[in-house]
């Protein structure tokens, strides 16, 4: 593949999961607020969003990280 090796891609996979993974967290969040929820529920839905949003970070910086020292 043109500019793109085998780990370059598993890690663009990775980061892609990840953000769809968070994505789905805050609609949940966003739905079940709708819907006036207990604030217990609430902190947990957020604190699962804020687990999801530091493993796309980690993916974006491991697929950054890549992209720099391998020159892909």
């Amino acid at each position: 593949m043109d500019g793109c090796c085998e780990e370059k891609l598993r890690l663009l996979f990775e980061f892609r999961k990840a953000t769809q993974s968070y994505s789905t967290r805050v609609g949940a969040m966003a739905e079940a607020t709708a819907g006036i929820i207990p604030s217990v529920e609430f902190a947990r839905l957020s604190k699962i969003a804020t687990q999801a949003h530091e493993q796309c970070l980690e993916a974006h910086a491991k697929l950054f990280k890549h992209v720099k020292e391998h020159g892909c």
